[in-house]
Formats: C-alpha cells, structure tokens, sequence
C-alpha cells in the first residue's frame, strides 16, 4: 500500500476546513482534485473515510479512528521540509542562550522571546538562567551557543564579546531592617548584619571572601536574593533595574553608604565562540540583544 502526502494532506484539509470545496481553495486546487485524491486514498485504505450523505462530509468511524495518525504523519513531514529549508538557509535548528539575570531581566529576556517566535519559528530555543560566572563557563564547555553576562575582566581568546549596556548597583535593605533607619551607613555598621551574595555552582560558597564581613549567605538564584533582603535577613548589593517597584513603593531602600555615595555601574556583554559558524539565528540574537541592551538601566 502506497499513500501519497497530497492525499493524507487532503484529508486532514477537508475534515479541518469541513468541506471538499474550501480544502481545494485553501490549498490552491480544483475540487475534482480534492474528491480524487481523498477517493483514491479510501480505495488505497479499502474503508470510506467520510459519509457523504449529508451536505457536509463527516468523518466515518474508521476516518475518525486514522485521523491523528494522518495528522502526526503530516505534521512530521512538514518539519522535515522546514528542517531542510533551514539548513539551506544556514538557519540554525535549535540555539541556546545563558542569562544572567543581574545582566538582563527575565522581563527582557520574554521579549526577546517573542521576537524570535515570530522571526525564526521553526528553531528550538533553549534559556538558561545563569548568575554570577556560570553563563560564561556554559559558552566555555559549550554548552550554550550564546552568553549574556556581567563584564569581565579578561576573556578566553576564542570569546568574541560586545558591551551592550550597563546596569547600576546599590546596597540596599528592607525597609523594616535596622540599617534602613541609619541616616549614615559605615562599612563597620554592614559588618555587623548578613551579607547575602550571589553565587554559582562552581563559584560555589567562599566563607572569607568578602572584606566587609564575614556573615555571609549566599545563593545562585536572584529571585530568593531579594526575597531574603525583602525579608530583612541582610542586605545585599543589588541591580536597580531588577527591584524598580520595590524602591518606588518603598519596601527596599538605598543605604545611604559613606563609601559608596552613589550608585555604580555594571558593564554588560554578550559573548559567543567566535570561531564557531554564525548563522541567522545567532546573528540575529546578537543583534537584538544589542538593541534590546539600550532598554537597561
């Protein structure tokens, strides 16, 4: 038995559009075409797939029971052809992207998201949310095929970077934690609550790292970083453009630090192994993440 894909592809039209004449208009084809080949393939399955008693054609039992076979056949036959126009077109099959949130927000990120639904619908895309140095590490074991990080200061020679942006730091604190009453804040005052810091997994926890002081917590998850300090359990340097609704309404607050008088700025990069091939997909990340870049303060 040979079934051709125009006959499985004009039964799946004619049972989603409900008629043998708009199949035809929506694939482009005379009706006659649509009722011989949806003929040919009852002769070739040996059942009648559709009753055409009424003025509507409904499925039979056995049409109903090969429907969704027919539909994942079909299905799976156009994502080859897609597969085979991407490659033709050098339009990778599936990329994936590491993300430090302090770098890029979430927020921004589901943009980005969007955008590249629309442009490159057929490619797998994979997000990975990566604090502190963790992004770069998964472009260096490759891993991931792009990075949005922190700046560094110094990169491995196969790391091709560019700066897109920069966001801005500052100590902050609940608004109900013993600090946030202090008109000043010295560095021997931090000392005497929790530092809560991000980490990662290779990072890991450093007990005598920090030479403002030693109570020290740590987490490579930035979400529950502002949660303990939306809780008061220590205060923590932060990126402004992560807790904006916070300090407008109030619940966190900006230490008024004698050594840090005002707010200071992270760098921004995304990086990428420049002697992998480029193809549209990555090009095209790069490009709207530059752009996107412009949105961080």
């Amino acid at each position: 038995m040979q079934l051709s894909m125009e006959q499985l592809e004009a039964f799946v039209t004619t049972v989603e559009t409900g008629s043998f004449s708009a199949a035809a208009r929506k694939l482009g084809k005379a009706q006659s075409s649509i009722s011989g080949l949806i003929s040919n393939l009852e002769i070739d399955t040996g059942f009648d797939l559709f009753d055409r008693t009424s003025r509507s054609p409904t499925l039979t039992k056995e049409g109903l029971s090969l429907l969704n076979d027919i539909k994942t056949v079909t299905k799976s036959h156009n994502n080859l052809l897609h597969r085979i126009d991407n490659m033709i077109e050098d339009v990778e099959n599936e990329i994936s992207i590491a993300y430090d949130e302090s770098a890029l927000s979430s927020e921004l990120i589901f943009q980005l998201m969007l955008k590249f639904e629309q442009q490159f619908p057929s490619t797998s895309l994979l997000l990975i949310s990566a604090p502190h140095n963790r992004s770069s590490q998964l472009l260096k074991e490759g891993k991931v095929d792009l990075a949005v990080t922190l700046s560094q200061d110094d990169y491995p020679e196969e790391f091709a970077f560019r700066g897109i942006s920069h966001t801005h730091y500052s100590t902050i604190v609940s608004s109900k934690h013993p600090l946030a009453a202090q008109k000043k804040v010295s560095l021997h005052d931090l000392t005497q609550y929790r530092h809560i810091r991000i980490t990662d997994s290779d990072t890991g926890y450093r007990r005598f790292d920090s030479e403002i002081s030693t109570k020290l917590w740590y987490t490579n998850s930035t979400n529950l970083l502002i949660k303990a300090v939306k809780n008061s359990i220590g205060w923590a340097d932060l990126p402004l453009n992560l807790i904006k609704d916070e300090l407008e309404t109030g619940e966190l607050v900006k230490l008024p630090t004698t050594h840090q008088t005002v707010t200071y700025p992270h760098c921004v990069d995304i990086i990428w192994q420049s002697e992998i091939s480029q193809g549209q997909c990555l090009n095209w990340l790069i490009d709207n993440l530059t752009q996107l870049g412009g949105e961080i303060t």
